[in-house]
This record gives C-alpha cells, structure tokens and sequence, in this order.
C-alpha cells in the first residue's frame, strides 16, 4: 500500500506562504507515503528559488523524487540558460533532471521535458526525445510492481488551459505508443495549473493520467491550488484523490477509483 502526494508548479517565489504551511500540514495529516514534483519548483530558476523549494523538502519526512519544467531552466540569465541550464536544479535540489526510483509497490520513471530553447519563440513548451522513452520501456521491463512515470508538460490537452493547456508533448503518438508497450500503470502531468485525472487507451492499453494543478502557487488559472494523492491498497485497484485549497486549508474535493484488467485500468462507475 502506498499514498503518493503528487505535486506541480509548486513556484518557489511565487509561492503563498499560508499555502506552503497547510500543504506540508496536509502531506502528514493525509497519510501521505511519498511524494512525486513533476516540475516548476521555481518561478524563474533562480538560486535562491531552489535554496526555499531544497529546505521545504529538507522538511518533508517522506521521500521526494522531483523533476525539472520549464521555469526550472533559468529565465533571465540566457548564459547559464544555454550553457548550464540544470546547475541550479541539479546542484541544490541535490537530484538528477531524470530519475528511476524504486520503493515498495511501485516503481516511479521520471522523465525531463523541459528544454533551454525550442524551435518557436515559446521555449516554455516541452519535448520527449525517443531515447528518453526508450528508457521508460527499459525501466519497466518485467517490472510486477506499479508502473509510473511523469514529465511536465501535458499529454492531453485542455480546452480551457489555454496556452499551456495546448502546450502538449509534441510527438504525443509515441508517446501514447511507448506508454501502451511498457504497460504503464500512470502517467503523471503538471504544467497546465489546473486538475485533471482520466483514462487513456492507446493501442489496446489502459493507464490512469494523473494531471496537477499548482500547488502553493499564486499563478491561478481559473482553479485554487490544489495536488492529487496517488492510492494503492493493492489487489488491483487505485484511486486518485483532488485535494483543494478551500477555506484557507487543504481538503479532500473529490476521489476517483480505478480497476485493473488484462488490458489496463478502468475507471469504477
């Protein structure tokens, strides 16, 4: 059995100080195992936004596997952005940009989609090279355990997410294709600030996608902060859990149940 606290967009520096006490409160209060960040730990990459986002962790007594987004890499300073963009990350943090961890029950593949500079004048969308989810199906081979991994930006987009809601892995067939062959359990997004949880069949596969909104962050879009909570009791079941920032304080808002086949995960009507 295990709870995961999955958070994103946390936005050390522009984070709510009263949300960043009530969700460490809440990460102990709800019985949380561990904790998955998929990305934008900071505002704008500065050091002194990874030292606060290093000593919130520090607190946290769980483990924390974190990954970098796009305002991870450095903003102003196009120096450091080309030339070291994962310094800060990689050296405060104290974690490499991509990361295979293994624990009890689960099995969680961490994948950077961040990139220092893109094609089109909005380097904040992402990319998953195929390399990187080769690695997934490396990673996972003849893995009994449950199956997760996570990156940043979107697979799915939204219709009410603008720009970031459109911000989507742009080769999402192989993407959706690399997750159906490596039988991937769930598939953990950030990006958009806005919470999300579904099913996706792709090629005969079902997985649960787990979509963050921002969690301590005073960059709403429409929807307070919020975070999901990953739960397994085992015998084939899971359940993804919204927990909201309401009445100044981290609650519960809904909870979605699952069930697995030979062909993946359904949701429970």
């Amino acid at each position: 059995m295990f709870r995961i606290a999955h958070l994103s967009d946390l936005h050390f520096g522009a984070a709510d100080p009263a949300q960043i006490e009530g969700l460490e409160a809440t990460l102990h209060e709800a019985e949380v195992s561990h904790v998955v960040v998929t990305g934008d730990l900071t505002q704008s990459g500065f050091a002194k936004e990874f030292r606060e986002a290093a000593e919130w962790f520090e607190r946290l007594p769980m483990p924390v596997a974190a990954i970098p987004g796009n305002h991870d890499v450095p903003v102003y300073n196009l120096i450091r952005r080309f030339f070291a963009p994962w310094s800060s990350f990689e050296g405060i943090i104290g974690r490499e940009r991509e990361t295979l961890e293994s624990h009890e029950g689960f099995v969680f593949a961490g994948l950077n989609s961040a990139r220092r500079a893109r094609p089109s004048l909005d380097w904040s969308t992402g990319k998953l090279t195929s390399s990187q989810l080769k690695s997934v199906g490396d990673a996972f081979e003849d893995e009994e355990r449950v199956r997760i991994t996570g990156f940043h930006h979107p697979l799915r987009g939204f219709d009410d997410g603008g720009s970031a809601g459109n911000a989507v892995i742009p080769n999402t067939e192989d993407t959706l294709a690399c997750m159906a062959a490596a039988k991937v359990d769930v598939v953990m997004n950030g990006h958009v600030h806005k919470a999300r949880v579904s099913v996706v069949e792709h090629e005969g596969w079902s997985f649960v996608l787990s979509q963050a909104g921002t969690a301590i962050s005073t960059r709403l879009r429409g929807e307070a902060a919020s975070f999901n909570i990953l739960a397994h009791a085992g015998h084939g079941e899971l359940a993804v859990e919204v927990w909201r920032w309401m009445e100044g304080r981290f609650g519960e808002e809904r909870r979605e149940e699952f069930v697995q086949s030979s062909d993946g995960w359904s949701a429970v009507r």
